[in-house]
């Protein structure tokens, strides 16, 4: 015997277009049978990684985030038959199953609801961006003799916007401030990270790495500040960044991210001759004495060699960087730590010029 259904896999590593509900004509969110009862709570854009999908020109991927009530006096099982969405020519559009990773949203799977107990969660359908459709919830019961009607939803695809660029925003934000020096509006109001905090953390980070890239001449904190102070203005007057969502959804995005920035290793040649000369200048001092005089003189000349460097792309561990975000109480927190702390690690150490901070 078959109950009721619905039934759902989950969503892979998709990015989510986040949206509210703005139009209300024509519009119905609610609906009920002497079974069950269905509401359409929000909606979102959602677009899958490279790996799993790609809409149509035009289209999206829009994830539901609908709540299953049960009306009736028994369990009731869900599958995935029990939706249905159809465009205006009748055309049924299929259920979109995509393997979810851990940044996923929480979609319905096949399970049981109690009498008078709720189920929330998202079904996901490919549709046009800015058509009407119908959602059909229709549960197939054999234990009564009528055959009931099923639940019938307006959606209005133009009622769900686009907010992807929003995690965008947020990433772009955090590398102006916190990596370039750089004033960005966008920081207090889409960032929950404490901008002090991350700022004093790369320059604490930025001095590691300048001490250690000194071998003769014990670099003092105060000449590492100034020279990463100058090295962030430098690099904000240069640095060209892009951004590409790769995962978004409600509360989580992933953005891959590569860099043209000043490097080191590309200001070496110029750092060699600034050293041999002066050694070559004051072969009247010991062996140790001018080679720590070299490693100052390189020092000193460091915030005019920024200003007279070109970016070059910074080489990543893949074809991009990559910055996880997760969303809470309307900001964006980019996650430096736990198990994400490797992919802001090598991001960090391109945008501190390739310096190793260990």
């Amino acid at each position: 015997m078959r109950k009721l259904g619905l039934s759902f896999v989950s969503v892979a590593a998709v990015v989510l277009l986040a949206a509210c509900n703005t139009g209300d004509a024509g519009k119905t969110e609610k609906g009920k049978s002497d079974v069950a009862s269905i509401a359409i709570e929000e909606g979102e854009y959602i677009i899958p990684q490279a790996s799993e999908a790609e809409a149509s020109e035009g289209d999206g991927f829009l994830a539901l985030k609908v709540k299953i009530t049960n009306e009736s006096d028994k369990s009731i099982d869900l599958a995935s038959d029990d939706f249905m969405l159809y465009d205006e020519e009748d055309n049924k559009i299929s259920l979109e199953n995509f393997y979810m990773s851990e940044t996923g949203i929480k979609t319905l799977s096949y399970e049981k609801i109690s009498a008078g107990k709720s189920k929330t969660g998202y079904i996901i359908f490919e549709v046009g961006k800015d058509e009407a459709y119908q959602l059909h919830y229709e549960p197939t019961i054999y234990e009564i003799d009528k055959e009931l009607d099923p639940v019938v939803l307006d959606v209005n695809t133009g009622d769900y916007e686009d907010n992807s660029e929003e995690a965008v925003n947020a990433a772009t934000a955090y590398i102006d401030e916190v990596f370039l020096a750089t004033t960005n509006e966008n920081y207090n109001k889409l960032v929950s990270n404490d901008r002090d905090a991350q700022i004093s953390a790369f320059d604490s980070n930025f001095t590691k790495g300048l001490k250690n890239a000194f071998y003769y001449y014990k670099v003092t904190d105060d000449e590492a500040s100034s020279v990463g102070k100058a090295f962030k203005e430098a690099n904000g007057e240069v640095a060209e960044v892009t951004y590409e969502v790769t995962s978004y959804f409600p509360d989580s995005a992933e953005i891959a991210i590569k860099a043209e920035v000043l490097l080191f290793d590309e200001m070496e040649d110029e750092m060699d001759r600034i050293e041999e000369d002066f050694v070559e200048s004051n072969n009247d001092l010991d062996y140790e004495a001018r080679w720590e005089g070299a490693d100052k003189a390189v020092l000193a000349k460091l915030p005019e060699l920024f200003k007279s460097s070109f970016p070059a792309e910074a080489e990543s561990y893949s074809d991009s960087f990559k910055m996880v975000l997760k969303k809470k109480d309307d900001k964006w927190e980019i996650q430096t730590k736990s198990s994400y702390s490797s992919y802001y690690d090598y991001l960090e150490e391109a945008f501190r010029g390739g310096l190793y901070k260990n």
